[in-house]
């Protein structure tokens, strides 16, 4: 009798090794696959943010509308300070959508206006393929940001993962915090908040 119930022990000490070894890898796992995609998120933001101003110099030159230019000119400054002042996650994201929306509106008036250079078509290209690859990068941090999120509040892992010190990240999604105006940016459209 007295060996049944050792071996039970023991067996039941090994799983819950196994399975504790087995949850802190997942969650050093996660939190390095996080880490990874949002340096992922931020390579594709800078890239766009260093083509914004090729962009305003063609479409300065096929003499567009002003304020268009403005707008993803000032947009694109409000993205480098809100990333400069290392803002939360949300009020990035507001700024990064505000920027999109800027250049959507410059390359629209510029694709109406039919008096674009090659200069302006080949930035708009390039554009567009980052604009692909950053919501690509956005979908991949946002889905490993909420698994490691879902660790962390599970009720058997979340003990565990927050003794090793590792929080739920936050989503890179516009969120009701963040400002609905560009600080000290005129003429930057910031998209409404869903409801």
């Amino acid at each position: 009798m007295a060996s049944a119930i050792l071996s039970v022990t023991a067996t039941t000490v090994v799983v819950s090794l196994v399975w504790l070894v087995a949850v802190v890898r997942r969650a050093r796992r996660a939190t390095d696959t996080v880490v990874a995609g949002l340096h992922l998120l931020e390579v594709a933001l800078d890239h766009r943010r260093l083509l914004v101003p090729e962009l305003a110099r063609a479409a300065v030159g096929a003499d567009l509308d002003r304020d268009a230019i403005n707008q993803a000119v000032g947009a694109r400054s409000w993205s480098a300070i809100v990333r400069e002042r290392r803002a939360d996650l949300g009020t990035r994201a507001a700024a990064e959508n505000a920027l999109s929306a800027a250049v959507h509106q410059l390359v629209c008036t510029g694709r109406e206006s039919g008096r674009v250079r090659w200069d302006f078509t080949a930035a708009v290209t390039e554009l567009d393929h980052l604009e692909r690859r950053v919501a690509g990068a956005v979908r991949v941090y946002n889905t490993h940001a909420a698994a490691l999120a879902g660790l962390v509040r599970s009720p058997l892992t979340g003990p565990v993962v927050r003794t090793l010190g590792i929080g739920a990240p936050d989503l890179f999604v516009e969120t009701a915090s963040a400002p609905l105006a560009a600080p000290g940016v005129t003429d930057v459209p910031v998209p409404a908040l869903a409801a």
